[in-house]
């Protein structure tokens, strides 16, 4: 409706002060079915001025243009092209609407110059500051237009990236409980089942009290069921297949760890005192008798203390692997070998057990991510003597 609008009011400006023109402009040429066409023509190429302001002021300036040419009276026809000029530089058309602009001066300008007089020089002069006053701020209008675009883009970035940090923190936050969860909790769970079963066996083989008998039962089923339901939150907290997918950034897991170690309260849901620090190499022995199966420690190398990262790291492999062992394996042994090497350390854990045809859940996937955040590498397989091999080497 504004596009139909001002249309028709410049056709109605237009024809009113051009007829109106001719009682101080008797020497002009009267207005014939070619000049109401061109006066016509210059209202009309608005039409276009908010879509196409290029084309607009293409419409209208080349109207104006016949009409001067022609020698119809001077009047407001060239108001609409100065309306397409604005609209032109302000929507970002610039290269059109300078060009447009010059077209605009040069039309009066030719004939000033070749006239030389001085009143039509003053006249173009006049016209030309006019059509300057029309586009300077046309400019203006674009720059701030411009500059408000860039500001919402710049905020729209700003808010993104906000977002993605925020869903990588948290992507980072759920894959750190959720291996803590398994490297702790699930192998504690495990160590009471199958401790639970022993003892389950013992009591039946000794005849002993039915109460006790149900009551190792009751353990031994409740633990089972709690590593299901653990393997179940896992699977919320680790969307996707296991192993697809991506290991967190360089220290981002250690230095959560690191700053647990830091903290004072309990550690990881091990039972430790308030200020104790998190388990490492030199707790291994301790675990080892735990851990439900004969196992065997080998150090090499001359033994030294490890960095807090490497150290934590070291004792999780160890834990995790003898964990799979005990549920998935079917081993008897296993053996540890803790070699010191000369700025780095490796873990190796071996068993007799099914090898790579044992199923395999999340835990070497949190192996493989927790290796990887303090910068080493973990390989996994079949050993050379049977069995399955876990091989962890860290900077240190």
């Amino acid at each position: 409706m504004r596009t139909i609008a001002l249309v028709c009011g410049m056709a109605g400006v237009v024809m009113f002060s051009t007829a109106m023109a001719y009682e101080n402009q008797p020497e002009a040429r009267p207005l014939d079915l070619l000049g109401y066409t061109l006066l016509v023509a210059t209202a009309l190429g608005l039409v276009w001025w908010r879509t196409r302001p290029d084309v607009a002021l293409a419409v209208c300036a080349g109207s104006a243009a016949g009409i001067f040419g022609v020698g119809y009276a001077l009047s407001l026809w060239t108001v609409p092209a100065l309306i397409a000029l604005f609209s032109a530089i302000a929507a970002g058309r610039r290269a059109a609407g300078w060009a447009g602009a010059a077209f605009l001066v040069a039309v009066p300008a030719v004939p000033a110059v070749l006239r030389a007089e001085a009143d039509v020089t003053i006249a173009v002069v006049v016209w030309a500051a006019l059509v300057l006053l029309v586009a300077q701020p046309a400019e203006v209008s674009r720059a701030r237009r411009d500059h408000t675009a860039e500001v919402e883009r710049r905020a729209a970035d700003a808010e993104r990236t906000r977002e993605e940090e925020a869903l990588r923190r948290a992507q980072e936050e759920r894959l750190r409980v959720a291996r803590e969860l398994h490297d702790v909790t699930s192998h504690t769970v495990a160590v009471i089942a199958l401790h639970a079963s022993v003892a389950a066996e013992a009591v039946e083989r000794a005849g002993g009290p039915a109460e006790a008998a149900a009551a190792l039962q009751v353990i031994r089923t409740s633990s089972r069921q709690a590593l299901g339901e653990m393997k179940a939150v896992l699977g919320v907290l680790r969307p996707g297949p296991a192993g697809s997918r991506t290991p967190d950034p360089a220290g981002s897991g250690a230095a959560l760890d690191l700053g647990a170690h830091m903290r004072p309260g309990p550690g990881p849901v091990e039972a430790r005192g308030p200020r104790e620090p998190l388990p490492g190499s030199a707790e291994l022995p301790r675990l080892l008798r735990t851990a439900g199966l004969p196992v065997t420690l080998d150090v090499e190398g001359e033994r030294r203390p490890l960095p807090p990262a490497a150290d934590l790291t070291v004792y999780r492999v160890v834990q995790e692997a003898l964990t799979n062992t005990m549920r998935h394996a079917n081993a008897t042994t296993a053996t540890v070998t803790l070699r010191y090497e000369r700025g780095a350390v490796t873990v190796r854990v071996d068993d007799d057990g099914d090898g790579s045809r044992a199923p395999r859940g999340h835990g070497l996937t949190g192996m493989a991510e927790r290796v990887a955040a303090v910068g080493g590498l973990l390989t996994t397989g079949d050993g050379p003597a049977g069995g399955f091999r876990v091989t962890a080497w860290l900077p240190a």
